[in-house]
């Protein structure tokens, strides 16, 4: 190789570099681009209410992605806001503003992450958002997403606190004076989505607000409180649907769970007595309408509202897992919206959009445990190593239930589930798949091809059960070589 290959080779992984580390200091949304035609014709689409939640190392540096992937295939009017919650463990001190102390090491590990470098650029594009800095800069347009930084709460796995953050961004978003539906529909949002900062969206920010569109999109006015990790598919599961001596089923059970509550009916006002009130299963990451947050919200402010009375039902029974079944529970216990869950097919498509058969891929809940209550995968999984700990701050790998890690091999499972996010992804697992999400249409769609259609068709080896190992070392291997040689 020659001195000059030798300079455009490394001249090349300057600029690779550079690329990498200038990624977060740039917010590319379309409308900060100078060629960009606001006058364009677009489809209509809802406007959507984003939170993304964050609670170490490694969930903030993938939020970057999240963030970024969400702003950046946006179109003006398709985001209404994005909040970002960190968790309170971490919080959201600045170097800029508080003294350091020795004993919190995370501290400032918000401060110094891409996710925050991220936010500030998206701050300085009046293009991209409204926010404290910019809001009365009158370049900074109606349509501009609002973005904010949150750090309330500090859930802990498995109980009541998980759905602190959830709950404060309804009633915030509910109750918000720029978002009110009181300053007129078009300046206030039409569904909240809920994300963990280790998801990707498959499609664009674009996409899913077309899809969503509240009176023609396939996905409008539908609640989506579970994926097709839950037992039932994309419908919540009741916890009759469970086999008897299941764990989620056996855990509810033997906490004694009233079979009926009394409560004010938010909707009517007026009081129900002794109502059979059964539990459903969903998922914590959820797709709801403006009116069922709203119901919720009004629930919880009353002291006699079914959200509250169920609430501390569920918190005086010392139940898990409240996350996955608050939600569902309120949402088919209403006799208002119980009927906007997803109307599936036979084959567990979504009806008025046959080609989605989860909201959100995930891996989880695939494995059962034996006789002698130890957990077998099976299929492979992503092998995660000692030094991914290094790299996260501490964090080790997947519940045996899941959720699990994904990566490029999971493609064609994501391909085939048409799924609109994807969890968990991570750059420290595999940032291939966090290089090619969210897929963009090429064609337009003009040819049938969807853009699930434009993914890979990349699947796990069949039977061999690959396992990433880490690399051959050879000097090591020689050294013990040589040793039985001296022999």
């Amino acid at each position: 190789m020659t001195t000059f290959h030798i300079a455009i080779f490394l001249l090349f992984l300057l600029v690779a570099s550079s690329e990498e580390t200038d990624m977060w200091s740039k917010c590319d949304c379309p409308a900060n681009d100078p060629n960009y035609d606001a006058a364009q014709d677009r489809p209509p689409s809802a406007r959507i209410a984003y939170l993304i939640s964050v609670h170490n190392r490694r969930t903030i540096q993938d939020g970057a992605y999240l963030l970024k992937a969400l702003m950046e295939t946006s179109h003006p009017g398709d985001t209404a806001i994005i909040l970002i919650h960190v968790d309170k463990r971490v919080g959201i001190a600045s170097r800029d503003v508080t003294a350091e102390k020795e004993e919190e090491e995370n501290q400032f590990l918000y401060h110094d992450s891409s996710l925050k470098r991220y936010v500030d650029a998206c701050f300085a594009a009046p293009a991209c958002t409204r926010n404290k800095r910019n809001a009365m800069n009158s370049k900074s347009s109606n349509n501009a997403t609002i973005l904010e930084e949150h750090s309330h709460f500090s859930p802990e796995w498995s109980k009541w606190s998980m759905n602190d953050p959830t709950l404060w961004a309804m009633d915030y978003l509910t109750h918000h004076t720029q978002l009110n539906r009181q300053h007129g529909a078009d300046q206030s949002w039409d569904v909240f989505i809920n994300l963990s900062g280790d998801t990707l969206p498959v499609v664009t920010a674009q996409r899913i607000s077309q899809l969503f569109e509240p009176l023609k999109g396939p996905l409008g006015s539908t609640n989506f409180v579970t994926s097709a990790s839950c037992v039932t598919g994309l419908i919540p599961t009741s916890i009759f649907d469970f086999p008897k001596h299941s764990m989620k089923r056996a855990h509810y059970f033997q906490k004694d769970i009233p079979k009926t509550l009394s409560y004010v009916d938010a909707v009517t006002g007026t009081w129900k007595k002794d109502v059979e009130t059964p539990i459903y299963f969903g998922s914590q990451w959820m797709a709801l309408t403006h009116d069922f947050v709203e119901y919720v919200i009004r629930s919880m402010e009353h002291p006699n509202g079914l959200g509250n009375v169920l609430k501390e039902t569920l918190i005086e029974t010392t139940v898990l897992m409240t996350d996955e079944t608050f939600f569902a529970t309120m949402l088919m216990n209403s006799p208002t919206f119980k009927d906007t869950i997803p109307q599936l097919n036979d084959d567990g498509a979504l009806e008025s959009y046959p080609t989605m058969y989860s909201l959100r891929y995930e891996r989880m809940d695939e494995n059962a445990p034996n006789a002698w209550g130890e957990y077998t995968s099976s299929n492979p999984l992503y092998d995660i190593p000692t030094k991914f700990g290094k790299a996260t701050g501490g964090e080790g790998p997947a519940k045996p239930w899941g959720p699990y890690f994904l990566g490029t091999y999971d493609l064609g499972s994501i391909r085939d589930s048409g799924a609109l996010f994807v969890r968990k992804v991570s750059w420290a697992v595999d940032n291939n798949l966090v290089r090619m999400l969210p897929v963009k249409s090429t064609s337009g769609r003009k040819d049938g091809k969807l853009e699930w259609d434009e993914l890979p068709d990349i699947r796990w080896p069949a039977e061999l059960g690959v396992k990433i190992k880490d690399p051959f070392v050879w000097k090591k291997k020689r050294k013990k070589k040589k040793k039985k040689k001296n022999r």
